[in-house]
């Protein structure tokens, strides 16, 4: 028998009992849309998990903080100074894409008539692309720039004029970007002296700086920092460790920021060494590793990934519940299949005897019942995955919070997150299952039909 012989005759033969057909179709319907819808579920707090942890930084970004070099580690391991040599190591890390240290100082700054303290990060320049920041204007500083910095777009509130009587701040068209920037080590640098307040014994030399750009908000945990080149902070350091040491207790001094110091550890011996580094990792993939990598170095590490690995773990029953909520349905819709099949073996026992008797091959009569059992799936799983797709939509667009947690909070204000999220390789598995299943459901009664005595199927009324 051909192959198109069968693909009409199975059709034919669902056709004449369209009613019991249709039924079993929109069972395996309901287990295949069950099944996607269940585990969409799960698939959205994954990506939810992922979006709320990304407002706390990059996924791919990993903090390190070195607050006991010199100290040792759990094991008894010395913790090395997070030093150059250290920082170029973990950027030959595999998986890492780019390695910088951080150094914060605090300086002020003047611009015209205003005012204000700037909390600065010192970070290597070829670093700034790969740290997800958005530019609203001019450009990211480079290697060859001095004298420069890179604000955020929330800089220029922050000045106001020094007047002790009363707040004035800088009006709400200030644009850092179009002013004559001056900073100074010096923390009274633009402020009026109040009664009892003495001056610098030696002042220090404000210095000229310009804005190479203005960040942008890209919900990340840098969109309020203020960067400079590190080697540029390295120099304003070492002038503002100058300049308190020789205005000691006057009214000049300052308080100077952290990140590469020289402090003392353990044992009263010195230490020196960057105190924060950040690591940007090529792929979500390579995080965890990386991450342990530099934990055993002994170093704390902090990485947004690890709030989504404990929110997966809280979560993960629930999601194993829900699939198997999806795989009871399909079951009892495979069931389903298979009582329908049995039907109509009982009821077509004769029709099958006399194909036997003119010619046909067992393969035949097996296949034509495995097709009968495919195409109920086909169908079922074509409709499924529309089922599915349009209760996706309408729970992602209805005020529904059936998960909790739907919600987030961001720069530009309330963001919903999608209750239920289905990607094309879920909609194409689901599908898959369900033909499978229909297949495996229909197996057995099409090898009982192949099975048949001639003689009995005969004699059957």
């Amino acid at each position: 028998m051909k192959v198109i012989d069968l693909l009409s005759l199975s059709i034919k033969n669902l056709w004449r009992h369209k009613v019991r057909t249709f039924l079993t179709v929109m069972g395996v319907m309901i287990g295949a849309g069950a099944i996607i819808i269940m585990i969409s579920l799960g698939l959205a707090m994954n990506k939810n998990f992922e979006t709320q942890a990304s407002q706390m930084g990059s996924l791919t970004m990993i903090q390190i903080n070195n607050w006991n070099q010199g100290g040792k580690t759990a094991d008894g391991k010395d913790i090395p100074v997070l030093d150059d040599a250290m920082i170029a190591r973990i950027q030959r890390m595999p998986g890492v894409e780019m390695a910088t240290p951080l150094m914060d100082l605090q300086l002020k700054a003047m611009a015209g008539k205003y005012t204000s303290y700037l909390y600065v990060m010192g970070i290597k320049p070829e670093a700034l692309p790969s740290m997800g920041l958005t530019l609203n204007e001019g450009d990211f500083f480079t290697d060859t720039d001095t004298n420069v910095l890179l604000a955020n777009q929330y800089l220029g509130q922050q000045f106001y004029v020094s007047n002790p009587r009363r707040y004035e701040p800088a009006p709400p068209d200030f644009n850092i970007m179009e002013q004559k920037l001056t900073v100074s080590v010096d923390m009274m640098y633009g402020e009026k002296l109040q009664q009892g307040q003495e001056p610098a014994k030696i002042p220090a030399k404000p210095i000229n700086m310009r804005v190479s750009g203005m960040l942008g908000t890209a919900g990340g945990q840098y969109d309020y920092t203020i960067f400079m080149p590190i080697e540029q902070v390295k120099k304003l350091k070492k002038e503002q460790d100058k300049f308190n040491k020789a205005n000691a207790g006057s009214s000049g001094g300052a308080t100077g920021g952290w990140g590469m110091d020289s402090r003392f550890g353990p044992g009263g011996t010195q230490q020196s060494g960057y105190t924060q580094a950040v690591v940007k990792v090529k792929d979500m993939d390579s995080v965890s590793k990386v991450f342990e990598e530099i934990k055993a170095i002994g170093y704390e590490a902090y990485s947004p990934i690890q709030m989504i690995d404990e929110m997966k773990k809280q979560s993960a029953g629930l999601r194993q519940i829900l699939g198997g909520i999806g795989a009871m349905a399909l079951l009892i819709a495979a069931i389903g299949i298979t009582n329908t099949m049995y039907m109509s073996i009982y009821e077509r026992t004769r029709e099958i005897g006399i194909i036997k008797v003119i010619g046909a091959r067992l393969f035949d009569i097996r296949s034509l019942f495995m097709i009968e059992a495919g195409w109920i799936g086909i169908f079922g799983g074509v409709t499924g995955v529309a089922f599915s797709y349009g209760a996706a939509l309408f729970l992602n667009n209805s005020n529904i919070d059936i998960m909790g947690g739907n919600q987030m909070w961001g720069p530009d204000g309330v963001t919903r997150l999608p209750i239920s999220y289905i990607p094309l390789w879920l909609m194409a598995a689901a599908f898959g299952f369900a033909i499978v299943t229909a297949l495996v459901a229909g197996f057995f009664p099409a090898r009982r039909a192949m099975r048949l005595s001639v003689m009995k199927a005969l004699r059957q009324d």
